[in-house]
């Protein structure tokens, strides 16, 4: 593998030690949040739901990879924390309407098509109690990710590439798109940068969008 790839979006999770850190967006604001019940999607191993469950919420964590979900409910019923962690695929679940105080997702619209990760966003959005949360984070076009994909693989969709040995799709976000996708709630804070990730496998680097919004019903 080249350092390319190790910096790109296609470094392996599996057989890795995934460092327990937060979203430092979710960190930063979580005195405004109401400590109700929150809504995980895409959990992987449990970053931000066992960071929420620590400071009170009842959280619901949704991934389809039944490793991690594994070990999410392994380290909740170590620890007692409030954490169902359900395996599903984001692409068949459904949410109940007006049930979370919290959303969120990240880092993982990126690997679902249009469609699938515009009504997943929806229907996220109707979830949401009056005056709750929706955090997104998403990959940009400043991702290395981006310009190794538009060398290697098939465009499927605008700036959504199709990778064959992962065989899923990764698409890489411009910041009107993102903030479209919140169209109607009111953006509390919007954020563009290029930082090292070191949650999982070695130290690499994404172009990264991120949101935070709130309902104003």
């Amino acid at each position: 593998m080249t350092s390319e790839e190790k910096k790109s979006v296609f470094n392996p999770e599996a057989g890795e030690k995934i460092r327990m850190i937060p979203d430092v967006m979710l960190l930063r604001y979580l005195p405004i949040f109401k400590t109700e019940i929150a809504l995980d999607l895409g959990c992987g191993k449990g970053r931000n739901s066992i960071f929420l469950a620590e400071h009170g919420f009842e959280v619901d964590s949704f991934d389809r990879n039944q490793d991690s979900i594994a070990a999410l409910q392994e380290t909740a019923k170590k620890q007692n924390l409030n954490i169902r962690a359900i395996k599903n695929e984001l692409t068949t679940l459904t949410i109940i309407p007006n049930r979370y105080s919290l959303v969120v997702s990240a880092w993982v619209l990126m690997f679902l098509r249009r469609g699938e990760r515009e009504g997943l966003v929806k229907m996220a959005i109707r979830s949401l109690v009056p005056g709750g949360y929706i955090y997104l984070g998403v990959f940009s076009t400043a991702d290395p990710g981006f310009a190794l994909c538009k060398e290697r693989f098939d465009e499927i969709e605008d700036r959504t590439y199709f990778v064959p040995k992962k065989k899923m799709v990764v698409h890489y976000f411009l910041p009107d798109e993102v903030k479209e996708l919140a169209k109607g709630l009111e953006l509390i804070a919007f954020k563009e940068s290029y930082e090292m990730d070191i949650t999982h496998g070695e130290p690499h680097y994404h172009g990264r969008i991120e949101l935070l919004a709130r309902n104003p019903q």
